[in-house]
């Protein structure tokens, strides 16, 4: 028996040698990372860079969209049995379970639900935490000193000025699904 296992074990080691050897070395595994990297985020020639690394622009459809995945969140957090001690998790491995039930219902893709939340999250987080909307939540600014620029800036001023208005347009209808969605997560310590 233990001979199969070093038979076994020998031919793994030869098989993860042979890949490393046909593969790049780490060196230029870094290097072509790097350039990718820089390419995708150099602007091209009209002075824009590369979508995939700058979120498209908040619209009222996608925001239209993004409040009916909040809706649909809250409904799934609400089931009975499930329990609201954790939120939906929205990830391209869940496409098939809870996830793909708020995207189906939204009427948007995982990229096209992360673009808007990418951009919605931080504004909503900031006026949270003034006590503006939502249920109530604190920070800890002696833990979290970035947060004090934060909570005194403009919480809008992150945003293209078009995605701004687009957004401040929304606000009663998004602030709120998204305070629903946040108080009943926020409740067991989310």
């Amino acid at each position: 028996m233990e001979r199969f296992a070093v038979i076994r074990l020998a031919a793994l080691c030869g098989l993860a040698l042979a890949i490393t050897a046909c593969g790049p070395s780490a060196d230029e595994a870094a290097a072509a990372a790097a350039t990718a990297t820089a390419a995708s985020a150099s602007p091209d020639a009209s002075g824009a860079t590369d979508t995939a690394v700058r979120p498209a622009g908040l619209t009222d459809a996608n925001l239209e969209a993004y409040g009916r995945a909040l809706a649909k969140q809250a409904e799934i957090i609400r089931r009975p049995g499930r329990g609201t001690h954790y939120g939906v998790s929205m990830s391209a491995y869940g496409l098939d379970g809870e996830a793909g039930e708020v995207l189906e219902a939204a009427g948007m893709t995982i990229d096209e639900y992360h673009s808007v939340e990418q951009q919605v999250e931080p504004v909503f987080k900031i006026l949270n935490f003034r006590g503006e909307i939502g249920p109530p939540r604190s920070i800890d600014l002696e833990a979290a000193p970035e947060w004090k620029a934060k909570l005194e800036g403009d919480p809008f001023a992150t945003l293209p000025p078009e995605s701004a208005a687009v957004l401040r347009r929304n606000m009663d209808t998004l602030v709120p699904l998204w305070s629903d969605v946040v108080g009943l997560t926020a409740q067991h310590g989310r």
